[in-house]
């Protein structure tokens, strides 16, 4: 009997490790391997061309990269700044430009309201080039990560120009996804 009661506690217990397992998979946080990225279900390969349909997956794993760079980045800028300065890092920190951007980028979003928003925190409004010029109007707070100014500055340069090839359908040469690869390295590296 002991041997049935230990095979259900451990059937139990496997079973409370997959739903938190999925739990957390449904956070965001990939703990599974094996599960994929779900598809638009209304859409299909077959309705669009083979060579359209490729490119798009060749370029969704290198707006993966980009994205992870970028919100990265941005979290790395909200921990710092408020962690020296308190959660009014924004009002102190930032200058009026890249504020008023950011709040009229917000405000014309915010008039299509069956649009799903990018948050809350206005930092959610801001473009490569605005972290890196808060990061460098604010040198003292990151200059001991960031070797220094033109290493962000060019990094955010290049990972715009590429971001915005992605973004109105174009398709990057592979010297290009190489980049991007290069400065993911290197802000992994950086970052820790």
């Amino acid at each position: 009997m002991e041997t049935m009661e230990k095979l259900k506690e451990f059937t139990f217990n496997a079973m409370l490790l997959e739903d938190t397992l999925f739990a957390m998979q449904k956070t965001g946080i990939p703990v599974k391997e094996g599960i994929q990225q779900t598809p638009v279900t209304r859409v299909i390969e077959s309705d669009f061309s083979p060579i359209i349909w490729q490119q798009a997956l060749e370029m969704s794993s290198v707006y993966a990269m980009i994205y992870c760079i970028e919100n990265t980045l941005r979290n790395f800028v909200v921990d710092r700044l408020s962690e020296r300065y308190g959660l009014d890092w924004w009002e102190s920190c930032v200058s009026k430009n890249i504020k008023n951007a950011a709040q009229k980028l917000k405000a014309s979003e915010e008039k299509n309201k069956y649009h799903s928003s990018r948050g809350d925190s206005p930092i959610n409004y801001t473009m490569l080039d605005n972290l890196a010029q808060i990061i460098t109007s604010n040198w003292e707070e990151f200059a001991d990560i960031i070797p220094n100014q033109a290493w962000i500055v060019s990094r955010m340069d290049d990972l715009t120009m590429c971001r915005n090839v992605i973004a109105h359908t174009g398709i990057l040469p592979k010297y290009e996804v190489e980049r991007i690869e290069s400065i993911a390295r290197d802000f992994i590296s950086q970052l820790g």
